[in-house]
């Protein structure tokens, strides 16, 4: 076996073991984990291109960064279990779900995806088209401010 063919066979076996034991949030850990890689691997690639000497102080704080991000999703993950365990032990019933690890993870996937394309930007500028980070950024905000369904600006319900 070739090692992309062994590469390929290890992604889809942790990428199936992921999604057994993770049900709905396996793709969704995975996706975290390969925006996290993505986001190191570019951010490597423009400190050599640029000639920004790597530090160890700039790596530990990177490092944490990234942590802090697997706690938030987490944390969310968490909250999805937790919400409705415990409106059940008061008798509330909510008539729709909360997926809070789903959305903190896509929350995670876009800022990793806007500091992605800026490294690729500031390595290669002509690389990707500029309404890429339109996009990301847009969406970003989206998110940010509750969905589309409160038009983008939480703050006209409020």
């Amino acid at each position: 076996m070739d090692k992309f063919n062994l590469f390929k066979w290890a992604v889809a076996s942790i990428s199936g073991v992921a999604a057994t034991f993770w049900g709905v949030y396996g793709p969704v850990f995975v996706c975290v984990l390969v925006a996290i890689c993505l986001d190191i691997i570019t951010g490597l690639i423009k400190s050599k291109a640029t000639g920004t000497p790597i530090t160890s102080e700039k790596g530990s704080r990177g490092f944490w960064r990234k942590m802090a991000l697997l706690a938030a999703l987490a944390f969310g993950i968490f909250l999805d279990a937790f919400i409705p365990i415990m409106l059940g032990a008061v008798s509330v019933q909510l008539p729709f779900s909360l997926p809070i690890g789903t959305v903190v993870g896509c929350y995670i996937v876009l800022n990793e995806c806007i500091s992605i394309f800026e490294n690729i930007n500031k390595t290669a500028p002509q690389a990707l088209p500029k309404w890429i980070k339109r996009l990301l950024d847009g969406a970003k905000k989206t998110v940010n401010d509750g969905g589309a369904e409160n038009g983008g600006n939480s703050e006209k319900n409020d």
